[in-house]
């Protein structure tokens, strides 16, 4: 997530900084994965969801994310939300006590290089 990869193109990526609010940053433990997962809402669904896994990490974290790209290069759509949460139980999809959540509030364009994420509340 830090470095990015030859195929990576800034254009086809968001890259930004997460941080933890600081009235919550006891709830991030030395055990904890960070998440960070990119997608497209569409009523209710997530399209072209893709997770990235973090096994350790120190906060502030510079990220760098890039949705999946098909065989003809292209991505499937031109902005993602990008959603990074904690987690505490090495399941994704499960959630348990303390696991925090950032999510940006609407699909942030490809190219992104300044987004700022907070983990400000707890995953429910």
């Amino acid at each position: 997530i830090a470095a990015a990869s030859a195929d990576d193109s800034p254009m086809r990526s968001i890259s930004g900084t997460l941080t933890v609010a600081p009235d919550l940053a006891g709830h991030v433990g030395p055990d904890d994965r960070l998440i960070i997962k990119l997608y497209r809402p569409s009523g209710g669904i997530e399209l072209d969801a893709k997770y990235q896994i973090v096994s350790s990490f120190e906060l502030p974290l510079e990220f760098h994310a890039a949705p999946s790209i098909d065989m003809s290069g292209q991505t499937k759509f031109d902005a993602y939300v990008v959603e990074a949460f904690t987690d505490k139980n090495a399941d994704v999809l499960a959630i348990v006590p303390g696991e925090l959540i950032a999510r940006t509030p609407e699909p942030v364009p490809l190219g992104t290089t300044d987004l700022r994420l907070e983990l400000n509340a707890t995953r429910e």
